[in-house]
């Protein structure tokens, strides 16, 4: 591992969503997505696979968290088939809530809220559909597929071809996969340049998208190149959220050792970044004050 960058072993934990009211939000996370409620008591609700929590909500929000608010844009989360996207779109049409769906070319998505505005993002990766990005001098950034096409990364996934995948059993699958993770985090920003020399050179992301022009810029792992993503899209229109509106509450990095946990409390002293460290869990925020936690992931 290069001196300053994150290992290929850290990945995100549990998302914590403050929500104005559980059990309404629990008809998007539990009932249409799938996820399993693992605990629940009047000021939280855990959801995930099995036992492993993805997703906690907690509840206090007063408001929904208002469109183009600097805050969460979603949080993603991922399944290992095309098969399990096939259900979670089978599962959201069925629903009657309003969703949409995208195809990235590295990517399928599908788009929900829940009814406190927290954005959801259920994608299946496909990288072996990618080439190569090309960034213009004037930083337009294009996709080329391995057929040689190059993709905004913006068209929408014809879900008609989706559902096919669940053949003719009309089986629709109640639960989310029991390996689904949660592979991104995607937030709205001010000013990401600032929020990059944070991510990149403090905690030891490496770089990916890096442009205004597209408007968005990310930063992952050599593994993972897109775990956690900011975009400008809302420009001038970006407003900050309300006193005690939902929207994420703070979200989980997990580091392969706790050498790396070590060496990541040293980087934020050197860096003047105030953070607190109790029993080997490190609590800190980024530039815009979105809250994290770096860990040890626990295998």
């Amino acid at each position: 591992m290069d001196e300053g960058l994150l290992s290929q072993a850290t990945r995100l934990g549990p998302v914590y969503l403050k929500v104005t009211d559980i059990p309404a939000a629990l008809t998007v996370w539990r009932d249409t997505l799938g996820l399993a409620l693992v605990g629940e008591d009047s000021a939280q609700a855990e959801l995930g696979v099995g036992a492993r929590v993805l997703i906690v909500l907690h509840a206090g929000a007063e408001v929904a968290l208002p469109q183009k608010s600097r805050d969460l844009f979603h949080v993603a989360i991922h399944v290992t088939t095309r098969r399990d996207l096939a259900h979670a779109a089978a599962r959201l049409k069925a629903s009657g809530l309003r969703y949409s769906a995208q195809d990235h070319l590295v990517s399928e998505s599908l788009y929900v809220s829940d009814p406190s505005g927290n954005g959801i993002e259920i994608c299946f990766d496909t990288p072996k559909r990618f080439l190569r990005r090309e960034v213009s001098p004037d930083g337009r950034v294009s996709l080329i597929a391995t057929d040689g096409s190059a993709h905004s990364g913006l068209e929408p996934l014809v879900l008609s071809g989706l559902l096919r995948d669940l053949g003719d059993s009309g089986h629709v699958e109640p639960n989310m996969a029991r390996d689904a993770f949660i592979g991104h985090i995607h937030l709205r920003a001010r000013a990401p340049e600032t929020l990059m020399d944070f991510y990149l050179g403090v905690l030891g992301f490496r770089p990916h998208i890096q442009s205004r022009t597209f408007g968005m810029f990310d930063c992952g792992t050599q593994r993972r190149a897109h775990m956690i993503a900011f975009n400008v899209w809302a420009r001038d229109e970006l407003r900050e959220p309300p006193p005690n509106a939902a929207g994420l509450d703070h979200f989980t990095v997990e580091l392969g050792s706790a050498q790396e946990v070590a060496a990541v409390e040293r980087r934020l002293e050197a860096a003047n970044v105030p953070a607190k460290t109790d029993g080997g869990v490190i609590s800190t925020a980024d530039p815009e004050g979105n809250r994290l936690r770096l860990v040890v992931r626990g295998d």
